[in-house]
């Protein structure tokens, strides 16, 4: 599949008419249903959520294409309800305990991530260190998702990433949110 602007744009229209997941245990992002919406239409076949929480996005990435694997990294494991949730509700779900940089190597044995998305620190050396440390267990077409783009260093690192790229501020619309993807 050919991604453009156009049709990734088309998937937000999408998820923006869906409702909410029925659980209080997830806030009623839109960009999780844009996560959904997104799994739907791409069928990866991994998946990483480094930045766990409350594992709303791993959620809403494995229920989207349940034939995909999804992994979530994190070095908290702050949220045993959720997670237990999601792990409860979608068998495709692992959580992974450890740090998102030294775990690349080891989950790259679930095979090339199809779709990265970066949610931990959101300093820009993190967030550099993240995209090398993972850059060579991508597919040849990906697509990695950030959200926070609004706060102080994430701005830099949007600035330089590869083109192409779509700012979503609408997915994120709070003081330090914002959201965008690139992909390949």
């Amino acid at each position: 599949m050919q991604l453009t602007e156009e049709l990734i744009k088309s998937w937000v229209k999408e998820a923006s008419d869906r409702k909410a997941y029925p659980s209080p245990l997830f806030p009623p992002s839109l960009y999780y249903r844009f996560f959904r919406v997104l799994a739907e239409h791409l069928k990866p076949n991994l998946t990483v959520v480094l930045g766990v929480c409350g594992g709303g996005d791993c959620l809403h990435f494995a229920l989207g294409n349940p034939q995909g694997q999804v992994v979530g990294v994190d070095l908290e494991y702050d949220h045993p309800e959720q997670l237990q949730h999601v792990k409860y509700t979608c068998s495709n779900f692992s959580f992974w305990h450890g740090d998102s940089l030294k775990s690349a190597a080891s989950i790259s044995r679930f095979g090339t991530v199809d779709v990265l998305f970066v949610d931990t620190s959101h300093t820009y050396a993190q967030t550099w260190a993240e995209l090398n440390a993972w850059g060579p267990y991508m597919s040849d077409n990906y697509i990695i998702c950030f959200d926070d783009l609004k706060r102080k260093e994430m701005g830099n690192i949007w600035d330089e990433l590869p083109e192409p790229k779509l700012r979503l501020d609408e997915l994120h619309p709070i003081a330090e949110g914002g959201f965008g993807i690139i992909w390949k």
